[in-house]
């Protein structure tokens, strides 16, 4: 099972890199570096929806009222969750950054804007799912 305490440092190490990226200006400065951020992002949140998944199956017992719960459904069933649980706060992250540079207009400035519109969104999007998707299928047999 994946310990929360795994996931929590791998969070802890995307935030300090996204902090040292921003006080460094490698978001303007390097043009790709936004990329692996994203995908480490969905990477480390996956890792926390896998633990929330473990925690779930030791306290909650699953009950189906169709055929037997197959393994086949619990694996579909686990990733739909991880995937589902990282992407959410992806379209989170997506919406910070949105009302961020429309609130923090002294910061965007200074630094440059945040958002840079649909475009990036959708590429945002795409490299946290496929983080997500790493983690899950380099993981999911420990949860």
């Amino acid at each position: 099972m994946i310990r929360f305490r795994t996931a929590f440092l791998g969070i802890a190490a995307v935030i300090v890199v996204h902090i040292l990226a921003i006080g460094m200006g490698w978001y303007g400065g390097v043009s790709w570096f936004d990329v692996p951020m994203h995908f480490f992002g969905g990477y480390v949140m996956a890792l926390l929806g896998l633990a929330v998944w473990g925690w779930i199956l030791l306290h909650v017992e699953i009950r189906t009222k169709t055929l037997a719960f197959s393994p086949y459904a619990r694996l579909i069933l686990e990733g739909v969750f991880v995937v589902g649980f990282a992407l959410l706060v992806g379209v989170a992250w997506e919406w910070y950054e949105f009302l961020f540079d429309q609130f923090a207009t002294s910061f965007v400035q200074k630094f440059g804007v945040a958002q840079m519109g649909l475009p990036d969104t959708m590429d945002d999007l795409l490299n946290d799912t496929i983080g997500a998707l790493t983690a899950w299928g380099f993981w999911r047999n420990k949860a």
